[in-house]
């Protein structure tokens, strides 16, 4: 492996020592690909990129590795596709998404005045927040472009 393949594997490396997670290749390289990866995956995906890459996982390993990673807000889960996948997507960096109801693309938004929705949801409630994403659903360009051309 190359030097520049590498720097992704080390800073998952690093993440999941910082976050005190058991550091194993599998975790290492899940977690990489979701640090670098703006195709926000799909479990299935995921897997299919950690065999390709010379790692031998079930689809369980996977799912117990996203679902901690989760657990302790390294990652987060995205609305499921229209064949009931869900998607996930490294949150490290505030963000919200937005979501093709027609082709199931999604785009991240990097403005977090969104979070000014939870800050005034804290007042209104006193809850005391742990987590939140806020998606907008709709019709990408494409998608858009698509319908108009049926319509003609």
């Amino acid at each position: 492996m190359m030097a520049e393949e590498q720097k992704p594997l080390l800073a998952a490396a690093n993440k999941l020592k910082e976050f005190k997670i058991k550091n194993t290749p599998q975790r290492q390289v899940i977690l990489s690909y979701l640090m670098t990866s703006h195709e926000h995956p799909s479990i299935e995906m995921i897997f299919n990129y950690v065999r390709k890459n010379g790692f031998s996982v079930s689809l369980a390993t996977v799912y117990n590795t996203l679902q901690l990673l989760i657990d302790h807000n390294l990652i987060i889960e995205i609305a499921s596709d229209s064949g009931g996948h869900m998607r996930y997507d490294y949150a490290e960096v505030p963000h919200y998404h937005m979501i093709c109801v027609n082709c199931n693309k999604i785009v991240d938004v990097f403005d977090s005045h969104y979070k000014e929705f939870e800050q005034q949801a804290v007042k209104q409630t006193g809850y005391q927040v742990l987590n939140s994403q806020y998606e907008v659903y709709g019709l990408c360009p494409d998608c858009q472009a698509k319908l108009k051309k049926k319509q003609f």
